[in-house]
């Protein structure tokens, strides 16, 4: 089973020379998931990026995934992909059965039930909360966690302007996990900042 606090090294926040040192302290701090996610980089940077961050994923036994770049992600732990990426279907067509691939539902239970039943290992909600990393994002209402709670049977994850407080409060209204972004990379001290957010999920479960 995934574990319940996904990081996403986002390259709003970091650069290809400083993200070797940022997966360290992450992981340190207990992220248990990780992802790489790069709308601005050219894909032979998520690529010689990724093969560094998967060497340190790896020692800390902690699943890798890349967003969107399917391709790419064959040679890692998984994919993650959203509206405008390649579909789910096309996705687990190229990276098999062994591979994780997680989908965004945004503030769809709907999708995320169809995703479910199409063999998805994950899906993400967009947060309650506005988010920094995409700020004109429409928030998703506290009662869909919690329905998403009682019928999912995959983990599922909440995402967008999650801290401290708001990772235990989502967690206690029936998210499985969440996902974070700026929480950690924008903090003056990651390792802290990833240990007390894992401290307020896992402590919460």
């Amino acid at each position: 089973m995934l574990g319940r606090f996904y990081v996403i090294l986002d390259d709003t926040y970091i650069t290809p020379d400083d993200v070797k040192d940022i997966t360290v302290k992450v992981l340190k701090g207990g992220a248990d998931v990780l992802q790489l996610r790069s709308k601005r980089w050219d894909r032979e940077t998520v690529v010689r990026v990724a093969d560094s961050v998967y060497h340190i994923s790896k020692d800390f036994g902690v699943p890798f995934i890349i967003n969107d770049y399917v391709d790419v992600a064959v040679g890692y732990d998984g994919v993650h992909v959203g509206a405008g990426d390649v579909p789910y279907e096309k996705a687990r067509n190229v990276l098999g059965e062994d591979k994780i691939v997680g989908v965004s539902c945004y503030g769809s239970l709907t999708m995320a039930l169809r995703m479910q039943e199409a063999g998805a290992d994950y899906v993400a909600f967009s947060s309650p909360y506005p988010s920094p990393t995409k700020p004109d994002k429409d928030v998703t209402s506290i009662d869909l966690i919690r329905e998403a709670a009682r019928v999912l049977r995959i983990p599922f994850y909440v995402i967008g302007g999650i801290d401290e407080t708001r990772a235990g409060e989502l967690v206690r209204v029936g998210a499985y996990g969440v996902a974070v972004v700026s929480a950690v990379l924008k903090a003056r001290n990651p390792e802290e900042a990833a240990r007390r957010i894992r401290d307020a999920v896992y402590s919460t479960v």
